[in-house]
């Protein structure tokens, strides 16, 4: 039961009445017909009748998309603000006073015809100005046959943001060194680059280095100017994409992931299948190679086959692509080259898709088109080539084909492309050049799409019901040259019983000159052939969701390095919050290294994730460690966090380091007021938490602990979270106070500001700036509507985050 003044009910008005407040500005959340619209400050006046209503800014409701037309408005309303219950025909506003929201209800027919999900232009964040460095290190040590390997990497993406406009720098650091061979290290300039997005008209524009789409044409590393359509600024448009790397290791081993002849990524794998799914988008940049060095120093490697294919896109809509300038990464190449897509949603069924490349002694034209029915989508390309090669004019065409479906009823999913080359002419602008090059150092070019006559590739997915999955990938390119044949495919199936998972799968690896580029001929790798089938088993020791999971395998591979392998590995999270990650596991290879041992643990922390991996065998040791982390420096100092995205955000919450930001990646505020967002979805609402029950200083709590912000792709968005400081007060009136005080009523302090109010039980809850002073309680604007009480927190315990208080409210 409440207990409040029979005096007076003015104060509690507004929680009584949903849609009434007392006049004053509010930071509210606004939201119209249920759609988020901004955070602003509102002034909720009082009109002729008294009623209290929102008073908004007409640009406000012109951004939010209502129609001019459609707001009544005088010539003195024009520069003040709207009622929209009066002035906006069959409209309504509904104010939740204690979640600070003001719903607007607007008729359809009063609105601008607006995508669902669509932010507009006015509501995009540009950020702050910043400069960040995001890093990835990696070591790794073995020691077999009485040699001593030591390989170390470094990755570094780097940026400043200044407005709209971003640079960007991506470059790398290896070093091998080895007992028996000379140190090697090389510090590599991968991509250097200014961005800005283009919002009027959909597109991205790019001045440096960078890589055309390779969506249609093969992908091109150069040096130059690129336009392109940025589908991320469509609703539910399909976002960036990187292929999925997945792999066996025998031993505690080194994963390298080389494209266009460099290493983008580097990791440390346990023993086991492993998977590498966290690759910066490649924007098509081309196949990927794999390199698995075991502890015991066998290397294995295998191809990733990239290649875009045509979307299907809407009526209406288009997608285009310019590029021009100075050719890359293709030996020492500097040929000036132009490459112009376009792609065009003509109906529901049909999607056109023309280009043109063109560049010194080479012309390449594409037509074709996206097909969509009901028995599946249907893409056809064909590209007409004719380059100069040493003066012999050489033409061809290249005919690709794609196609897609998912059978319902059988839950069957099929993704296949065929790419045939019809004329042993054809020639792709990457080949040509490269084998200018090439003749020039008196070497050879090799590449994967050279002198190919046809290319198969296949996904399929088959759901099974009760019975599991079965998964299904693999491509297979034959050659003109003596290359040969180049087979790769994967077979698994995965089911699980109870809390017992189990996983069969089958894999080939068939290919020659797996290394692409410039080379000499003594230098080109021998063909490569390996089969691996592998059984693997996991399941939980325990019932709860903490529980270690325990998982054993065995995998036989015959061709090259061929062996059978057993491992067993226990792996789990530490902590209260999880974030020490730890795998122990065993092995034992009959024929090859014998039994090993080793562990790895990961540990994520606000400011770095930090890991390291110890291993031993019959012959050999391995020793290794990674940090990954970021930093960045704005206008209130430097701050660190575990890694960033494209797209991040910098909190700032002044006096609470201690509070977790939700779904940070660990991040917590720190002695500094900051923290980061490591990753924000551009173009969208991104939601942004912070969790109180970890704030180290009882006299600071938030003002507010959610906000939401949509930014612009690459932006560093900062976010405050307003703040009080001071000393919070409980205090209850004594029994000889006489009667009670009214409920809801403000309290203020000596420069008039609110900072409190009373609540159940006729006590005042307050948080003040000083230990002592004197507070006024105030329900109506009377004199004998207020009383004042003076505290003194001299005596009391402070360390204490709640003083509690009993002292009478005099009037005057």
């Amino acid at each position: 039961m409440l207990v409040g003044s029979a005096k007076t009910q003015k104060s509690l008005t507004r929680f009584n009445q949903a849609n009434t407040v007392e006049p004053g500005a509010y930071q509210v959340d606004v939201f119209i017909n249920d759609h988020f619209l901004a955070r602003e400050s509102v002034v909720f006046a009082a009109g002729e009748d008294g009623e209290v209503s929102a008073c908004l800014a007409p640009d406000m409701l012109l951004t939010a998309g209502i129609l001019s037309d459609a707001i009544k408005m005088s010539a003195g309303d024009a520069a003040s603000c709207v009622n929209v219950d009066k002035q906006v025909e069959g409209a309504s506003s509904q104010f939740d006073f204690a979640r600070l929201r003001l719903d607007l209800r607007v008729p359809q027919a009063l609105m601008k015809r607006e995508v669902r999900g669509a932010v507009s232009v006015g509501q995009l964040s540009a950020g702050e100005t910043v400069a960040f460095t995001s890093y990835d290190t990696n070591y790794y040590r073995t020691k077999a046959s009485g040699y001593t390997t030591e390989s170390t990497y470094l990755g570094l993406n780097s940026g400043v943001n200044l407005g709209l406009w971003q640079f960007r720098q991506q470059s790398s650091y290896t070093r091998y060194a080895s007992d028996n061979s000379p140190d090697n290290s090389q510090w590599r300039s991968i991509r250097t680059f200014v961005q800005r997005p283009i919002p009027a008209i959909g597109s991205q524009l790019t001045l440096g280095d960078s890589f055309t789409s390779g969506s249609l044409f093969s992908s091109l590393g150069f040096r130059g100017v690129q336009l392109e359509t940025d589908d991320r600024m469509v609703p539910e448009s399909q976002r960036g994409y990187a292929p999925t790397i997945r792999g066996v290791a025998s031993t505690t081993a080194k994963v390298s992931v080389r494209q266009s002849g460099g290493v983008i990524y580097q990791t440390t794998v346990a023993p086991g299948a492993f998977v590498i799914d966290d690759l910066y988008p490649t924007s098509y940049q081309g196949d990927l190679e794999v390199d698995v060095q075991e502890a015991d120093g066998r290397v294995s490697s295998f191809t990733v086959p990239f290649s875009a294919v045509p979307d299907s896109m809407r009526p209406g809509h288009a997608r285009v692509s310019v590029s021009a300038g100075q050719v890359r990464n293709i030996g020492n190449s500097d040929a000036l080259f132009t490459d112009m897509v376009y792609q065009a949603g003509l109906t529901n069924a049909i999607t056109a898709n023309t280009g043109v490349r063109i560049s010194d002694g080479y012309e390449a034209l594409l037509g074709g088109a996206v097909f969509a029915s009901p028995y599946g989508a249907l893409g056809l390309n064909a590209v007409y080539s004719r380059a100069d090669m040493w003066g012999d004019k050489v033409d061809g065409w290249r005919l690709g084909s794609t196609y897609s479906r998912t059978f319902v009823p059988t839950s069957t999913t099929l993704s296949l492309a065929g790419y045939r080359y019809s004329t042993q002419g054809y020639r792709d602008l990457g080949d040509v050049l490269g084998l200018r090059a090439a003749y020039d150092d008196h070497k050879i070019w090799s590449s994967s799409t050279y002198q190919q006559s046809n290319q198969l590739v296949a996904t399929v997915s088959q759901g099974l019901g009760e019975y599991g999955q079965l998964y299904f990938s693999g491509s297979t390119s034959s050659y003109r040259s003596d290359r040969g044949r180049d087979t790769q495919y994967q077979m698994a199936y995965s089911h699980h019983y109870n809390t017992i998972s189990y996983n069969l799968s089958l894999s080939r690896q068939q290919s020659g000159r797996l290394r692409n580029g410039i080379q000499s001929a003594d230098s080109i790798d021998s063909r490569h052939t390996q089969n691996t089938v592998m059984l693997s088993v996991s399941l939980p020791l325990g019932s709860g969701s903490r529980s270690p999971i325990l998982s054993t395998g065995v995998s036989h591979t015959t061709g090259n390095n061929g062996n059978t392998h057993y491992q067993t590995a226990l792996s789990g999270t530490l902590g209260e919050d999880q974030r020490l990650s730890y795998t122990v596991n065993g092995a034992f290879e009959p024929s090859g290294s014998g039994s090993s041992i080793g562990t790895h643990l990961t540990q994520q922390m606000s400011a770095a994730t930090v890991g390291g991996s110890v291993s031993q065998g019959q012959d050999y040791t391995q020793g290794g460690m990674s940090v990954r982390g970021a930093t960045v420096l704005h206008g209130g100092g430097l701050t660190f966090g575990p890694y960033l995205g494209d797209t991040f955000a910098l909190v700032e919450a002044p006096g609470v380091n201690g509070a977790e930001v939700m779904n940070g990646m660990g991040a917590k505020i720190n002695h500094f007021g900051y923290a980061i967002v490591p990753s924000l979805v551009p173009y969208r609402y991104n939601d942004i938490s912070l969790d109180a029950k970890g704030i180290e200083n009882p006299n600071v709590e938030l003002s507010e602990n959610q906000q939401r912000v949509a930014p612009y792709a690459g932006a560093a968005v900062k976010i405050r979270f307003n703040t009080l400081e001071g000393y919070a007060l409980l205090i209850s009136q004594p029994d000889s106070s006489g009667g009670n005080l009214p409920l809801g009523s403000n309290v203020y302090d000596s420069h008039n500001a609110v900072v409190g109010l009373v609540g159940q039980g006729n006590q005042i809850y307050a948080r003040t700036a000083g230990t002592q002073g004197q507070l006024r309680v105030k329900w109506g604007d009377a004199v004998g509507e207020q009383c004042t009480l003076d505290y003194d927190l001299q005596g009391q315990d402070m360390k204490q985050s709640l003083y509690r208080l009993v002292l009478p409210c005099n009037n005057h």
